[in-house]
């Protein structure tokens, strides 16, 4: 199920025309950063009450019904009238001829106009600066809006009759390249965010906005069934994006930029850990610095009942000597020479039961490396790995900047997953397997905490 359209494209887009009628959008970018998709979700938004005229000289009924089946579809739900290449367009008046026909009709006033791109008509006349002044004012003088996009990158002198101009480009992060736009001028306009992350992935333009769990819309959490052969993520589309989820007997590494909150990074760890304990396994954590295990606890209790997690649930604390919680195991070096590894154990065991169920074991490599070094880490981690493969549960570390061990985690790992914020997104990609980047937003189908993974194409 897609959101309302108008939420895939930025709101400072929106409140320009409300603010500006008869204003001129200049949109720029390189070939294939995706202009005209941009420039037909804009159209498709703002032409809710009133028509919407796009004018493509350089495509041919064929190529649009081909690329844009959608627009050339008289059935469809939108308000846009497709105008492709025709020798009539070498006509001087034919643009202002046909326009006024239009808004003759008797149909809905034209409202905003799309020119793509806007030097193929120009290009036409003897005098082209002098043509696309004639097409602004009559855009102008009619109080018509219109999005126009130019395939030059340079300045031109559309850039200073245009109220607005966005501006689409390529980068790159750690290798994957994503898509992203910028504001390069909004005339009356408070621009909030300056830069959006987008996709076209299926055919789409979609912008993604910055979001935070306390805004988003809240949904019952929806648990995926494991099969023979992988633990599921807990996600749909990350059990996809591995082939299946987490494999049986694996171990795993959730490695995190500097900038990712720990509000984020549980983004991912969330889902698989609500998974686990759904289905009634175990799940014992080493808890990240600056985490506590009460918020953690809390923080499931919210999507699943704490009573059915209660036994579930536990938390090796190695920064506590003494607890009255059952659930939290004190692993204070005084605790530990009192049998606190034993205790660790026999709660392992317990999880485990007569059926020898699976558990999973989470750890905070950055509470590890502090508490006992680089090497006897490492040698935790290689008896973790070993422990994992031979009982067939599951084994995840989160990985925070400034780690000594990060090399050699990512050696032993079998999946390793980075964790990246652009624009304001939170994103990941796979190092094992190696995958492109995708952006993590809230599910518009089930509701937070269920998320939908998009890639970034």
């Amino acid at each position: 199920m897609m959101s309302d359209p108008v939420q895939h494209i930025p709101p400072e887009i929106i409140n320009f025309f409300r603010e500006n009628v008869g204003e001129i959008l200049l949109v720029k970018g390189p070939p294939g950063s995706g202009k005209t998709m941009f420039s037909l979700e804009c159209m498709k938004s703002l032409c809710r009450e009133k028509r919407g005229i796009t004018i493509f000289p350089r495509m041919d009924a064929d190529q649009l019904n081909s690329e844009y089946s959608w627009l050339m579809d008289d059935r469809a739900d939108h308000n846009l009238l497709p105008f492709h290449g025709n020798t009539k367009m070498a006509d001087p008046n034919w643009f202002k001829r046909e326009f006024e026909y239009l808004n003759s009709k008797g149909e809905g006033k034209i409202g905003f106009m799309l020119f793509d791109p806007i030097n193929a008509i120009t290009e036409q006349y003897e005098n082209p600066e002098r043509k696309m002044k004639e097409i602004v004012s009559l855009v102008q003088s009619s109080n018509v809006s219109a999005i126009v996009v130019q395939e030059k990158e340079d300045t031109t002198y559309l850039d200073h009759l245009a109220g607005g101009v966005v501006r689409l480009y390529f980068n790159e992060r750690e290798g994957r390249r994503f898509r992203a736009l910028r504001f390069e001028k909004l005339r009356g306009v408070e621009v909030k965010n300056s830069n959006y992350l987008f996709t076209l992935h299926s055919g789409f333009f979609r912008a993604f906005h910055p979001w935070s769990v306390d805004t988003v819309r809240k949904g019952d959490w929806v648990p995926i069934e494991d099969s023979e052969t992988h633990f599921s993520t807990g996600l749909e589309d990350l059990d996809r994006i591995l082939g299946g989820g987490f494999k049986r007997g694996s171990y795993n590494i959730l490695d995190v930029d500097d900038n990712i909150l720990s509000s984020e990074y549980l983004l991912l760890l969330r889902p698989v850990l609500l998974n686990f304990l759904h289905h009634d396994q175990g799940v014992i954590m080493i808890t990240p610095a600056g985490e506590h295990p009460e918020s953690i606890r809390n923080d499931l209790g919210t999507y699943i009942d704490i009573e059915r997690i209660s036994d579930k649930l536990y938390f090796l604390d190695y920064f506590t000597a003494t607890s009255r919680k059952e659930y939290i195991i004190p692993m204070s070096s005084t605790t530990r020479r009192e049998g606190a590894q034993q205790k660790g154990m026999e709660v392992i065991q317990r999880l485990r039961g007569r059926e020898n169920k699976p558990y999973l074991d989470f750890v905070g490599l950055d509470t590890l490396e502090y508490l006992i070094g680089e090497s006897l880490t490492l040698r935790r981690l290689l008896t973790g790995v070993s422990q994992s493969k031979v009982t067939k549960t599951l084994g995840i570390g989160l990985a925070k900047p400034g780690l000594k061990i990060g090399q050699g985690i990512r050696n032993m790992s079998d999946v390793y997953i980075r964790m990246v914020k652009i624009h304001s997104i939170p994103c990941f990609f796979g190092v094992k397997p190696e995958t492109s980047l995708y952006a993590i937003l809230p599910s518009e189908r089930d509701g937070f905490p269920n998320l939908e993974l998009v890639p970034l194409t």
